[in-house]
């Protein structure tokens, strides 16, 4: 499978034929300001949490999202661990089973939610899968439920801040109450 462009580069591009050079420039130069301030305000912690990225789906399974996925890209810029299933080349992993859940544990699970009924059927019964309870991540009750909108549907420089403020919300002040 041929990778699609990565979001940022495809600003970079756009930015070239539109000839908006200098907006596209103001707009990196603001991710990289909110990423440095991201790396700040997580000091020593963010190169020692491990990062998990997830999803499920009733019509393609249980899937985590690579190094080339947006979000992949976006947590290497921060500087994050992530899961050794979850490094590599690629965007994202299908068809994990439930037996392989382990691959998605981490001190902290992003997991994409759908709004789609049988998708969220899915989900209610992973939850219910003894083997999901024995995720560290579930046991420490860090399992954050994110939008597909920007997770997964949106990899313009909109989508992507949209992520980071994500970021912002589960890993520097996490919410009580979670999944």
């Amino acid at each position: 499978m041929q990778h699609p462009v990565p979001w940022n580069q495809n600003l970079t591009e756009l930015a070239k034929i539109l000839d908006k050079e200098d907006t596209a420039n103001r707009l990196m130069d603001d991710y990289w300001q909110r990423i440095n301030k991201l790396k700040k305000t997580l000091g020593d912690k963010r190169t020692q949490i491990r990062v998990s990225a997830a999803t499920v789906q009733k019509d393609n399974g249980i899937y985590s999202y690579g190094s080339k996925h947006p979000s992949g890209i976006v947590l290497k810029d921060i500087g994050v661990q992530r899961p050794s299933s979850q490094i590599g080349d690629f965007i994202y992993t299908d068809n994990l089973s439930p037996e392989t859940l382990s691959e998605i544990d981490g001190d902290v699970l992003l997991f994409v939610t759908w709004n789609k009924q049988g998708d969220k059927e899915t989900f209610e019964r992973l939850q219910e899968n003894p083997l999901w309870n024995k995720l560290k991540v579930v046991q420490n009750n860090r399992v954050y439920l994110v939008d597909s909108d920007h997770w997964y549907t949106d990899h313009s420089i909109l989508g992507v801040k949209a992520l980071i403020d994500d970021l912002f919300k589960h890993l520097v002040n996490p919410p009580q109450n979670n999944s």
